[in-house]
């Protein structure tokens, strides 16, 4: 694709919103974290506990791929503005309501769904394409989020 291809704004927005509502969870569930795991600005995807022989169940999830992708997206959201940073928190991981996360920010709720939220979405797959490479998601694994007009 060439780097100064138009997006279409919308449906990139869209395409987010469906990677972190329902992809992205089912990520997180197959390599053993919550999305309160990501709340945090220090990810750690060490498990909780260990009793030494789950080096099979380890050894899965490394070949799957699966954690790169969840350190790419944390690194993604709390590399945002501070605007979508709190969007993107507030919607995807706390699972707040538009009306929750409106408490949040100093803006109209018209603005939210016309301007901010659509911004951090396009925001989150502007800076997911350089957080997949640098956490080191495999190459089969990466994804463009973005759709080109």
């Amino acid at each position: 694709m060439n780097l100064f291809a138009d997006i279409d704004a919308q449906a990139t927005a869209d395409n987010v919103d469906d990677f972190l509502k329902n992809k992205f969870p089912h990520l997180l569930l197959r390599c053993g974290c919550g999305l309160t795991d990501l709340s945090s600005p220090k990810l750690s995807l060490a498990p909780a506990h260990t009793n030494g022989i789950n080096y099979q169940e380890d050894s899965i999830i490394d070949a799957l791929g699966i954690q790169p992708v969840v350190e790419a997206v944390h690194h993604t959201i709390y590399h945002c503005s501070s605007i979508s940073k709190i969007i993107l928190l507030d919607i995807y991981i706390h699972n707040y309501s538009a009306d929750r996360t409106l408490m949040d920010l100093p803006y109209e709720r018209s603005q939210y769904f016309h301007k901010l939220k659509p911004a951090a979405l396009i925001e989150f797959a502007d800076s997911y394409d350089y957080w997949e490479r640098e956490c080191g998601v495999d190459a089969s694994n990466i994804i463009d989020l973005h759709i080109y007009q």
